[in-house]
């Protein structure tokens, strides 16, 4: 099973300030993509501690390793240096990722969520990347993930905001992960609940995980009401074909019977 490392950047974790809910959730899409996190790390915004749990990492002989936070365009977000540093690169400006920071401050002036568009120096620090590094788009804030491969070892780099590491994961490295770290085989069903809170279904979902590993449920919620049926999507990964099915169907069973005891209940598709 492929080695996974998850290194958390920030001081304010270290202070107790910030939970890491971070390396929880991606450890848990790690496992139900067949891959093993063997450490998690937290380290503070320091250039010189990255390196060293980066480089640890490295000698690990790690296959992934992901960093969460530090490559925003404060003062103290030095990920990326670090990043470049460990692996003895040079930073960057990488061409595309100033056009898509650029790009996402213009729709951000046009919507009223900032004061001026204007590419300061501390907004283009986020387009100064390690040479080599491959950009993983940010769709919901403006600094872009990056990818990078160092001995045999791929190296993510995702923020620390939740909502923007889970949609760069998603849309971009579930499948770079299939690809590097999943098992042979990969499946997803996807089912609905008659249920529009996704806040009520939170800790349904979270009990079912825990009691099926391997597989992770994911929300698609799109607004509120008595008539909403929610889409989920439940996926899971084995060595055989039958290992997968057996997971998924686990999976749907318990759903419907937590489902059941609170009133609700399930709708299944047909396997695409």
């Amino acid at each position: 099973m492929s080695r996974v490392e998850i290194i958390a950047v920030g001081k304010e974790i270290l202070r107790g300030k910030t939970l890491d809910t971070n390396s929880n959730w991606i450890a848990q899409r790690i496992s139900a993509l067949g891959g093993k996190v063997a450490r998690i790390t937290v380290v503070d915004d320091l250039i010189p501690e990255i390196v060293k749990e980066l480089k640890a990492s490295l000698n690990n002989r790690s296959k992934v390793i992901i960093t969460t936070g530090g490559i925003g365009p404060t003062f103290d977000d030095r990920t990326l240096e670090a990043v470049a540093r460990a692996t003895r690169r040079r930073l960057i400006l990488k061409q595309e990722a100033l056009n898509l920071i650029t790009q996402r401050y213009r729709e951000l002036k046009q919507r009223g969520f900032v004061d001026s568009e204007e590419l300061t120096p501390s907004r283009k620090k986020m387009a100064l990347l390690p040479r080599g590094s491959t950009i993983l788009p940010n769709s919901v804030g403006t600094a872009p993930g990056i990818k990078l491969s160092s001995k045999g070892t791929t190296i993510f780099c995702l923020p620390g905001v939740p909502a923007e590491m889970k949609a760069i994961f998603e849309e971009s490295l579930v499948r770079e992960l299939q690809n590097t770290i999943g098992k042979q085989f990969f499946q997803e069903r996807k089912v609905s609940v008659d249920l529009g809170d996704e806040s009520r279904l939170a800790g349904v979902v979270d009990q079912v995980m825990r009691q099926v590993s391997g597989v992770y449920i994911k929300s698609f919620p799109s607004h509120f009401g008595k008539e909403v049926q929610l889409p989920l999507g439940i996926t899971a990964s084995g060595n055989t074909q039958k290992e997968v099915e057996d997971l998924l169907r686990k999976a749907i069973e318990r759903l419907k019977e937590e489902l059941e005891r609170i009133g609700h209940s399930l709708k299944e598709f047909p396997e695409e």
